[in-house]
């Protein structure tokens, strides 16, 4: 009878066979698992692995104190350990549950622009195929990949299955299916245009056509020879029966459609209103004439107002025997404008002397042939900013809306007590408590309107009716109602709004010299000789020195736009400021600081020809003397 071979002589005998790699690896698995103690009764220390076969995980347990063995998976694999998903390293046993899938990707995209005119097609491959995970392992950590498996198609991207995506996005518009076609059969991987809509097609604004010179020119300013009286200084003049202007109508735009079908609306045409005053003749074509000689002009912003502007004249100076001037036209001052007076234009003013210690406010332009000593000259927007009219009138409609609030509330509180009182009581009440800042206002109002020299006078003589009104105790209780007060802030409106409206576009300071001064203008300021000295210039636009020997000397000049000077500062003296938006040039500067934007540069020695602008002052940026303020 044979001997039964026993489990020991097995072993030994299989230890002695040559048997292939995979063979030994799963006899090492064998080993691995049963664990067979060494002498000691005690194996050495394992950790745990994981092997990827055939489409399935294997996973080993550690043994003798080892480590878990630890998976991970690469996209687009998907694995779920004991039903959760796994997203990143995890340890796993051999009891887990271990579950994987391959997440299908889109073979293609349909993606729409944001303006949704186009619809666009990415191919990303032509076929799908079956996804199979890469034999790994054995490895204590085994990251479980997948690849695809080219012997088996699942799927081809067909134009039917593009269409069905472009009709489950509700695309609709104008589909290129010849493009689609195309990028199926040789694809170049790339978005390519599948849809596209109609954009709208954009209108036309409403426009002026101008057919008169908007600014004086500089032949006030000639520097050699006499100037020519009669020319009228070189004002632009328009004859009666001139066409001034001509509004060209606005354009509707046509509306479009997106690639989902729904109708897309141009940017409506912004109209334009004009206003004509009772110099201009307006045509329902149109266009705008003068009714009579003058100086054209256009004032407003969103509203624009024609006008033929007629001219105040002062033969000499204007002084205490002429009084301070207020005119809602051009003021011409032959002589000069003498200490502490007032000249108030709802126009242009030209003087042909100088300005010494005075205001001068133009809703237009500015020109003085003389000096400007210790003045101060505001034009533009500034202009309106500062006149007396605009102001007080503005400063009353505050005032007066507060006192019908209060006087509203006051009757309220008096009916609830039952004791009606009138209804002027409470406004003269208010006045001398409440309300003393009303009283002065008023009084300055009537002063201003009483040196009005304008042949339109009489329509501010109820405004001043009225205002009189209001200083008188006696008469107000006896006539005043609340209806009253509301008719008197309707003037005050509009007496403010016509003083705004009357604000030019194109202004300009234009001057010889000037001496410890203020200078506002929302255009341009010109120096035409000599310069300026201790003042301060602001301009909207650009501030100029004309002639080749004009200086600024300690002066601060600030510019929306450029600033062009000769020679700045000297060899003693206080420093001059140069700011502007967007460029500074000097002929020469002794000393002083220049600012452009945000960036600033001190001089301390004398400069030559010199051009700052943003990228020069960066340049100096992270030196001591330039720095962003």
């Amino acid at each position: 009878m044979k001997r039964q071979i026993s489990e020991a002589e097995l072993k030994k005998l299989i230890h002695q066979l040559d048997i292939d790699s995979e063979g030994r690896e799963a006899d090492d698995d064998a080993l691995s698992v049963s664990g067979e103690p060494d002498g000691n009764g005690q194996g050495p220390a394992r950790d745990g692995t994981i092997r990827i076969r055939n489409q399935q995980i294997y996973v080993q347990d550690p043994a003798a104190g080892g480590e878990y063995a630890v998976i991970y998976p690469m996209s687009p694999v998907r694995l779920f350990v004991n039903d959760e998903e796994v997203v990143w390293e995890a340890p796993v046993r051999a009891s887990d549950k271990i579950v994987w899938k391959v997440e299908e990707q889109p073979l293609f995209e349909i993606t729409v622009s944001e303006d949704k005119l186009f619809a666009y097609l990415r191919l990303f491959a032509t076929e799908r195929y079956a996804a199979r995970i890469v034999d790994d392992g054995p490895e204590r950590r085994v990251t479980v990949r997948a690849e695809d498996d080219e012997s088996i198609v699942l799927k081809t991207v067909q134009l039917a299955d593009v269409v069905a995506k472009l009709e489950a996005m509700s695309i609709k518009s104008r589909i290129e299916f010849a493009a689609i076609q195309q990028e199926l059969l040789r694809p170049t991987f790339e978005p390519i245009v599948v849809a596209s809509g109609k954009a709208p097609a954009d209108g036309e604004d409403a426009r002026l056509e101008i057919y008169f010179d908007q600014q004086v020119r500089s032949e006030f300013f000639e520097v050699e020879g006499a100037i020519d009286f009669r020319n009228h200084l070189r004002i632009p003049t328009v004859q009666k029966g001139d066409l001034m202007a001509r509004k060209i109508p606005m354009v509707d735009g046509t509306a479009g459609y997106d690639v989902l079908g729904n109708v897309t609306l141009p940017t409506p045409p912004k109209d334009l209103f004009i206003l004509a005053k009772p110099n201009v003749e307006l045509t329902p074509e149109g266009q705008v004439i003068a009714r009579k000689q003058g100086r054209p002009r256009i004032t407003g912003g969103k509203i624009k107002t024609f006008d033929v502007s007629t001219s105040y004249v002062v033969s000499g100076n204007v002084d205490i025997s002429t009084g301070n001037i207020v005119f809602s036209g051009d003021v011409i001052v032959c002589g000069d404008v003498t200490d502490n007076m007032i000249v108030e234009s709802l126009g242009n003013v030209y003087v042909y002397g100088n300005v010494f210690n005075s205001t001068i406010t133009a809703t237009g332009s500015i020109n003085v042939r003389g000096n400007v000593i210790s003045s101060r000259l505001y034009s533009g927007y500034f202009g309106v900013l500062f006149n007396r009219l605009y102001h007080t009138s503005k400063q009353l409609c505050d005032s007066i809306e507060k006192l019908l609030e209060a006087s509203r509330l006051l009757e309220g509180a008096l009916e609830a007590k039952r004791q009606p009182v009138r209804f002027g009581q409470i406004v003269q009440l208010l006045l001398e408590t409440k309300m003393k800042d009303i009283l002065p206002a008023i009084k300055e109002l009537q002063s201003v309107i009483s040196n009005i020299r304008n042949i339109r006078q009489t329509e501010y003589e109820k405004l001043k009716e009225i205002s009189e009104i209001f200083t008188k105790p006696t008469q107000l209780i006896e006539s005043a109602t609340r209806e009253f007060v509301q008719g008197f802030l309707a003037l005050l409106q509009d007496t403010h709004g016509e003083v705004a409206r009357m604000q030019e576009e194109q202004v300009e300071i234009s001057i010889n010299q000037c001496q410890g001064s203020e200078l506002k203008s929302n255009g341009d300021i010109v120096i035409h000789r000599d310069g300026v000295l201790l003042c301060e210039l602001y301009s909207a636009r650009n501030i100029v020195f004309l002639a080749t020997q004009a200086i600024c000397r300690g002066s601060r000049l600030d510019a929306g736009d450029s600033i062009r000077a000769i020679t700045v500062g000297g060899q003693t003296g206080a420093i001059s400021v140069l700011k502007a938006r967007r460029k500074v040039q000097v002929e020469k500067m002794y000393s002083g600081r220049v600012c452009v934007g945000r960036y600033c540069k001190d001089i301390f020695e004398p400069i030559g020809q010199t051009v700052f602008d943003i990228p020069a002052l960066k340049r100096h940026n992270g030196s001591d003397d330039a720095r962003q303020t």
